[in-house]
């Protein structure tokens, strides 16, 4: 089965979907993030802003073997990913210092588990019935193909995105 994997990134704050993976050998997952400047994780000095992180976190990914493209400059991150599920995992947990999604702690942000929350809710609200609530402490909503290919996912993500970044 595939996974589409969406992930996106708020304004203010590095937003806890996650979860690029997939069930099975040469499946293909995307996610999808929104975002701007912010302070990336945890470390000393100059932070990058979550443009520069996601090309490195692509980076990264494609060095541990997953074919993923990089993220356009301010247009937010929008990941292809393509692999099977061990090998995504190993990538993201090599990767996670760069994940701009997660928090300092590489933990799950509790305001943005909430807002993914919220963003499953309007998404259903939207026409994709079968859009999951995200799992406590998981980052990330794994959505299979049924709800990825709903002829309503697209429009429903447009009006739900503003829900990630910190809107109603």
């Amino acid at each position: 089965m595939r996974l589409r994997i969406l992930a996106a990134l708020p304004l203010a704050l590095a937003l806890a979907l996650t979860g690029c993976g997939s069930d099975g050998g040469g499946d293909t997952g995307v996610a999808s993030a929104g975002g701007a400047k912010q302070e990336g994780p945890a470390g000393g000095g100059a932070k990058p802003n979550l443009d520069e992180l996601g090309v490195k976190f692509a980076q990264c990914m494609r060095e541990h073997g997953v074919d993923m493209d990089d993220p356009q400059p301010g247009k937010g991150v929008q990941l292809k990913v393509k692999g099977n599920k061990e090998t995504v995992d190993k990538a993201m947990e090599a990767c996670r210092q760069y994940n701009p999604q997660a928090n300092a702690t590489g933990a799950p942000d509790p305001q943005m588990q909430e807002r993914a929350r919220k963003h499953a809710e309007c998404m259903r609200q939207h026409g994709v019935e079968a859009f999951p609530d995200p799992k406590p402490g998981q980052r990330g909503i794994r959505i299979d193909a049924k709800v990825g290919e709903d002829p309503d996912f697209e429009a429903g993500q447009q009006e739900c995105q503003k829900i990630l970044q910190g809107g109603k």
